[in-house]
């Protein structure tokens, strides 16, 4: 416990709050018809035998107050498996009160522990996300990429 924050794996019986955060993340976002998974599913994926991505959910106040979510994988030019990180999130009411970077600290703490990098992306529009990536300490790396999808072109035979 820092400061009144629980942080926690996800397990099984927070994926319903997941979700709801899930949601609030794409509509802040703007991006409400992009989130199509189920609570099955992230149970499934998130919770079975083989899990293809973990989380952390941070409560504050008895509720759940914002979670990260990240996989790990292999980069083929190092040779090192790097945590993926995915989301990070903290609800309205929470932010100001060190959840994000409970959460962000947790994250590097688990990589630290691996012996894994951190790598994720942001908006570049998302000027408060990267001052507080800054303010953790970490760099913005531009390696002079574009993210493709595949869209139309996978249906191709």
């Amino acid at each position: 416990m820092t400061g009144g924050i629980h942080i926690a794996s996800i397990a099984r019986a927070d994926i319903g709050e997941l979700i709801g955060m899930m949601g609030e993340l794409a509509e802040h976002e703007g991006l409400r018809g992009h989130l199509g998974v189920s609570r099955e599913r992230l149970a499934q994926t998130g919770c079975g035998d083989d899990p293809q991505w973990a989380g952390l959910i941070a409560r504050a106040d008895g509720a759940a107050a914002g979670y990260a979510t990240f996989a790990t994988r292999f980069h083929i030019w190092s040779g090192a498996i790097r945590i993926a990180l995915d989301d990070v999130y903290v609800r309205p009411a929470f932010r100001g009160r060190g959840v994000g970077e409970s959460l962000m600290r947790r994250v590097f703490r688990l990589a630290r522990e691996g012996g894994m990098a951190v790598t994720w992306a942001v908006r570049p529009e998302n000027k408060a996300a990267i001052a507080f990536y800054e303010r953790l300490g970490a760099r913005y790396d531009v390696v002079g990429t574009c993210i493709w999808r595949a869209g139309a072109l996978s249906d191709v035979n």
